[in-house]
């Protein structure tokens, strides 16, 4: 948010277009907006922006280094880091978001754990080889200078270079394995100083022990050599087709299970390794993937021969998890008091629970052993902004006060026996027109959850689709349909909308649609744009009227395009790819933002002159340095009347995030419109000379559809007569109030 700045023109847009600068995209910054506040339940959340929480992994680090262990979250279901710093002192629950140390991190995929393997001081990275990423570790070590965090990759001389090999006789060196659906126990098992790794075998039964030989060698800590000490540590097995768990014995590890259909196989594990008992050896907390409960296996042996002897197949004893589904524990110190607590929540990145779903258990002992005690099932995850997974916000003045709400489309909340409720939301606007502040007004708009099970992932739009000055909704649908809500209000009334038509038009456009209504060949017909999932949009031309539209049902047919601008894939993933279009115009000239699946948003031009066949240009844009996570969507508009556009993203994880740019509302370019029309213009078509009618002292600003401007009056009649034939637009500025109109010059 910027200061106030009187201009001009005070722009009454809601949903509206922004200037992308007016020299090029390469200058533009966008800064994180962090003092917006929303209300839920009664209280203003202390984190809304955190972008939501599907499956977090848990990590401390002292960011700050004011000596309170803070919170480094890794997001398995899109692939992003969150940094909270711990706020208050010590024995308590309370963290404070700090976007500011996220940038520091590198790109991480799968899992990422933090270990200071080199006891320097700061922690270190374990996480998921991006370059062999079914299989591998690679390890990424931390430094500081002058209170910035850097992580540097390590190269490894033996082996493959970028990922933690191991010595096997005969065949050199291969790499250490950890599927990249597990999630291993990063500690020092032996108690040598130096960390050890313990991971699930490929066949998902036993536990390999990976001994670092870093100290026994005399070497560095940071040297990390490894031999595979035990392929059975613990001596237990795992079923690799289910959860079942069998116990060995100090002399025999616990044979594999056999299966009648090995056509069905088991993966994925979780492993939380610490002393439990406080006996000198360490005891396991295992997830499995099939799994809403956590297991726990007590050793029974010693630090350097584990033996697994004793079995709790519902932990803790107490309170026992249960969370749908794919269950991961993590044993940080959350309330800074020195011991290690608890934190459960899903592993699965898309179908696990999404709701009540971050189980803190406190640890409460004093003598050294652990006693957890469950405190809360939304730890943290009650002071963020979510609508659980899959947001697309869209900005709109929904009760006509001048003031910009926010509606939002959901991919669903998972419930505890795995299936999906689908919802919007909507956000009311209770600030003024230069601070707003949200409010979550209702958590199923218009009722969509009666939709059940025909449809899902609604992802709004608005525009006056019928020509009768209020702006009308149009929903696009997981399956590939549209929903259309007809506003019958009326202008510059709060929503009221007719039952809503599935399958709008009669067109499938394929899974995961977002529209957007624009008129995009300048023809005064509000056409549709509609992105898919494999990142194709379709333009489909107006061929009906403003006040009835019409569409040609076949998507390759002229007048349409299903090779829409040819935007192809950014990423080799073609079939997850999902587009999310937003036009706006830069310069008065048309742009297009593109959400994407890979969390990046795209920037193209060269628009109208490429409906159909060839391509649009990509710009370079600071941008396309925002990524909130997978699957961005985004809407702009000027929610706090400073004349620049802040600009909603929303993400998979089901969160809310809020840029500033530094462009100007561009008021002869809106792409929509939902705002009180108080101005009229007659006749129209004209031949000599156009009036406009409305109150008080006006400019008129008249324009070509190429945005040249033309003619310019302060009085309300303009002579047009030397104006050759054909449509023009109108700027029309008040007092208080501006409005953009068009006519015919005949």
């Amino acid at each position: 948010m910027r200061p106030f700045v009187i201009h001009k023109l005070i722009c009454f847009v809601v949903f509206a277009v922004f200037l992308l600068g007016t020299t090029n995209a390469v200058s533009q910054n966008f800064d994180r907006i962090s003092d917006i506040s929303i209300w839920e339940g009664g209280h203003s959340l202390s984190m809304p922006f955190v972008g939501g929480l599907i499956a977090p992994q848990f990590s401390n680090m002292d960011f700050n280094e004011d000596g309170l262990q803070d919170l480094f979250i890794f997001d398995r279901n899109s692939n992003s880091i969150i940094t909270l710093l711990k706020k208050n002192g010590k024995g308590n629950f309370e963290y404070e978001y700090a976007p500011q140390y996220q940038a520091m991190f590198p790109a991480l995929s799968q899992w990422a754990l933090l270990y200071d393997y080199n006891q320097d001081g700061i922690e270190d990275i374990f996480t998921s080889s991006t370059i062999y990423p079914q299989c591998c570790i690679e390890v990424w070590k931390g430094s500081r200078s002058q209170g910035r965090l850097t992580f540097q990759r390590q190269i490894f001389s033996k082996g493959l270079p970028e990922i933690l090999n191991f010595p096997v006789a005969g065949s050199g060196y291969v790499n250490m394995y950890v599927s990249n659906v597990d999630l291993p126990g990063i500690v020092d098992i032996d108690g040598d100083g130096d960390v050890d790794i313990l991971s699930f075998e490929p066949d998902g039964s036993w536990v390999s022990f990976y001994k670092n030989t870093s100290v026994e060698n005399g070497l560095p800590l940071d040297s990390l050599q490894f031999i595979r000490e035990d392929i059975c540590w613990g001596k237990f097995s795992e079923n690799s087709f289910n959860e079942t768990i069998s116990l060995g014995s100090v002399d025999m590890c616990a044979q594999p299970f056999q299966s009648s259909n090995p056509g069905v196989r088991h993966s994925g594990s979780t492993l939380c390794v610490f002393d439990l008992d406080n006996d000198k050896d360490f005891d396991l907390v295992l997830g499995d993937i099939g799994s809403n409960k956590l297991k726990l296996l007590v050793n029974g042996g010693t630090s350097s021969m584990a033996l697994m002897t004793g079995l709790e197949n519902s932990f803790p004893s107490t309170d026992p998890v249960d969370i749908h589904i794919f269950v991961a524990a993590y044993y940080v110190d959350v309330d800074a008091d020195g011991d290690r607590d608890l934190l459960v929540v899903p592993n699965d990145r898309t179908s696990g629970l999404n709701q009540h779903h971050i189980w803190l258990y406190e640890n409460t002992s004093s003598n050294g052993e652990v006693n957890f005690q469950l405190r809360t099932k939304d730890f943290l995850i009650d002071q963020i902004f979510t609508v659980h997974s899959g947001s697309h916000p869209l900005f709109v003045d929904e009760n006509a006060d001048g003031l910009s709400d926010i509606i939002i489309g959901s991919n669903g909340i998972t419930q505890k026996d795995g299936s999906k409720q689908y919802f919007m939301y909507l956000l009311r606007n209770i600030g003024s027109v230069k601070q707003p502040v949200y409010s979550v007004e209702n958590t199923d708009y218009l009722n969509m959850s009666q939709l059940g099970s025909l449809t899902g992932r609604f992802a709004p739009s608005v525009g006056d689709f019928d020509g009768d000055g209020d702006a009308d909704l149009l929903i696009g649908d997981s399956r590939g349909f549209l929903i259309y809500f007809e506003n019958i209000a009326g202008t510059s009334q709060p929503f009221q909308f007719n039952p809503p038509i599935y399958g709008y038009s009669d067109v499938f456009f394929g899974q995961n649609a977002k529209p957007q209504i624009i008129d995009l060949d300048n023809d005064g017909l509000k056409d549709l744009v509609v992105g898919k999932k494999n990142l194709q949009f379709h333009f489909l031309k107006n061929i009906g009227t403003s006040a009835s539209p019409d569409f040609n049902t076949v998507l390759s047919q002229f007048p349409n395009s299903n090779t829409f601008g040819q935007i192809f894939p950014s990423t080799n993933n073609y079939g997850l790819e999902n587009s999310a279009p937003f036009f706006f115009y830069n310069d008065h000239k048309l742009h297009l933002a593109v959400g994407s699946e890979g969390g990046t948003i795209r920037l193209f031009t060269d628009i109208e002159s490429h409906l159909y066949q060839s391509a649009f240009t990509e710009l370079p844009s600071q941008i396309n340095n925002i990524n909130e996570g997978r699957a961005t969507t985004i809407s702009m508009a000027d929610i706090d009347n400073d004349g620049y556009l802040e600009m909603a993203v929303g993400n998979e994880r089901g969160g809310l995030a809020f840029y500033n740019t530094t462009f100007k509302v561009d008021t002869i370019s809106s792409v929509v419109s939902s705002v009180s029309q108080s101005y009229r213009l007659f006749p129209n078509p004209a031949t000599h000379s156009i009036f406009v009618n409305g109150e008080g002292p006006i400019n008129i600003e008249i324009y070509s559809i190429h945005s040249k401007l033309l003619l310019t009056s302060d009085v309300n009649e303009v002579n047009i007569s030397e104006l050759p034939q054909g449509t023009y637009i109108v700027k029309v500025f008040g007092r208080h109030k501006s409005q953009i109109l068009k006519f015919i010059k005949s």
